[in-house]
């Protein structure tokens, strides 16, 4: 299939993952290191599985499959430290930052070349991204906290796993990277991790484990579908991926039900829109 149709529905499932793991993190498990340990564990053996059904073997190289892994088992952890401290309306227009991340890594690591009008689009990117992060005071210095800098950690190792990945898959095969990345940020996850949440299993009872096991498996929807679309352009199927689905649910959640999620007056969501349409436009024409 094309590579378009994997990046959207990459987009669909992270809008619903992002909404899904800022209920858990907000409701359930409170715990980060163990909601990361927990995630990582059952996507990984789920992905694991499909992989080797369709075809994942012994890999030839284990580079870029073992640095794909690292980064996403750490990115697990950064990235739902940034759900928990970041409203979903904050959080989903830095993923446009990412793309700009992403461009950036592809012209130091994968030979990428770009014109003086996509550096320019990338500042206009980031510039507006100030903007998509201010709250009620409508001060920039908002976007230089530390919650922010979660999220943009985050953004970061989400662009650096997505280099890795391009370059595993063309060592290797699809299947073959996929597997054993699975595998091996079980092994990370639980060496980094499981230290830090040991204490608190115990006290996870059967309905926690069931939101995780369904987060693992949109999550699992998401990464297959992005990894695939990696395979073969990494460029445009990031900026599909950036699309700030869950900022439009948080929303509107947010007008119907205003404790759930988050709740802020119109006009900072409607200076949140229009930087955020902006960062779209932008990362649409670094494609």
């Amino acid at each position: 299939m094309n590579a378009l149709f994997f990046a959207w529905t990459a987009s669909i499932s992270y809008g619903l993952y992002v909404i899904s793991a800022k209920l858990i993190g907000k409701y359930q498990i409170h715990n980060t290191y163990l909601f990361s340990f927990l995630l990582t564990l059952f996507s990984g053996i789920m992905m694991a599985i499909i992989s080797y059904t369709y075809g994942g073997r012994i890999p030839q190289s284990w580079l870029f499959i073992s640095l794909a892994a690292i980064a996403l088992s750490i990115g697990n952890v950064a990235g739902l430290a940034a759900v928990r401290v970041l409203d979903v309306s904050v959080i989903s227009p830095l993923f446009n930052i990412r793309v700009v991340m992403t461009v950036v890594l592809s012209y130091l690591f994968l030979g990428e070349r770009y014109q003086l009008d996509a550096v320019l689009l990338m500042v206009a990117i980031i510039i507006s991204g100030f903007f998509a992060t201010m709250d009620e005071k409508f001060s920039l210095k908002s976007f230089f906290s530390r919650n922010i800098l979660i999220g943009l950690l985050f953004m970061l190792l989400l662009s650096i796993q997505s280099i890795f990945i391009n370059r595993a898959i063309e060592q290797t095969s699809y299947w073959t990277a996929m597997l054993w990345m699975s595998i091996i940020s079980i092994i990370v996850s639980t060496i980094l991790l499981y230290p830090k949440c040991k204490a608190d299993i115990a006290d996870i009872n059967p309905k926690q484990y069931m939101s995780v096991a369904v987060l693992a498996i949109i999550a699992g929807i998401g990464d297959l579908a992005a990894y695939k679309a990696f395979e073969k352009n990494v460029g445009l199927s990031s900026v599909i991926i950036s699309l700030p689905l869950s900022m439009v649910i948080a929303v509107i959640v947010a007008k119907w039900k205003p404790n759930l999620l988050e709740n802020h007056p119109v006009k900072v969501y409607l200076v949140r829109f229009i930087a955020t349409g902006i960062m779209i436009w932008g990362a649409l024409q670094l494609k």
